[in-house]
C-alpha cells in the first residue's frame, strides 16, 4: 500500500511547528463540555457516551428520546472541521428510515434544511448554528444547541 509522503511530511511539520495538538485538545474539551452539559439539561434524552470522530471531516455525538427512538430517529450535534461550523442534525437510524421520513418532510416547510438525497446524506434535516465555535462563551453555544434540538424533537415527534 502506498501513502502520500508529501502529506505525511506536511503533517509532521505541522506537529513540530504549530500548536495543532493543543488546539485540537481544546476543541475536544469544548465539544465534551457541550455534550455533558446538554445531557445534564435534557434528562429526557439518552446520549451516546463518546464523541465520534470521522477523520477530522466532522466530529459528533448522538442522542435521542423514547418517542424518537420508537420512530428510529436521533439527533446529532456535529462539528464540521473544514468549515469550523456547528450543526444539529435530525437523522434516521438507517437509510430506510431516513427515506420514510424524507417522504413525509419533502413537501413541508419546516424552516430547517432538508437533505437533497436521504440515501446519500447522514441527516434528514439540519440546522447550522450562527454562533461561532471559537467563542469563549460556551454557554451561548449550549443554549442555541438546546433550543434547536428541542425544535427538531418537537417536529419529529409529530411526524407520522
Amino acid at each position: 500500500m502506498k501513502f502520500k509522503a508529501s502529506l505525511l511530511s506536511e503533517y509532521r511539520k505541522l506537529l513540530r511547528t504549530t500548536n495543532i495538538i493543543e488546539c485540537y485538545q481544546e476543541f475536544i474539551r469544548l465539544f465534551r463540555y457541550l455534550r455533558i452539559e446538554l445531557e445534564k439539561s435534557m434528562p429526557e434524552c439518552s446520549f451516546q457516551a463518546n464523541i465520534a470522530e470521522n477523520e477530522m471531516e466532522y466530529s459528533y455525538f448522538l442522542f435521542t428520546n423514547e418517542k424518537l427512538k420508537e420512530k428510529g430517529l436521533k439527533l446529532a450535534v456535529v462539528f464540521i472541521h473544514r468549515d469550523f461550523k456547528l450543526e444539529v442534525w435530525l437523522s434516521g437510524f438507517n437509510r430506510k428510515i431516513q427515506a420514510k421520513y424524507y417522504d413525509l418532510l419533502k413537501n413541508r416547510n419546516t424552516g430547517f434544511e432538508l437533505a437533497d438525497d436521504p440515501a446519500r446524506r447522514d441527516y434528514l434535516l439540519r440546522v447550522g448554528l450562527n454562533e461561532s465555535a471559537d467563542s469563549t462563551e460556551a454557554s451561548l453555544l449550549l443554549d442555541r444547541i438546546k433550543s434547536v434540538s428541542n425544535e427538531l424533537i418537537e417536529l419529529a415527534e409529530k411526524l407520522d
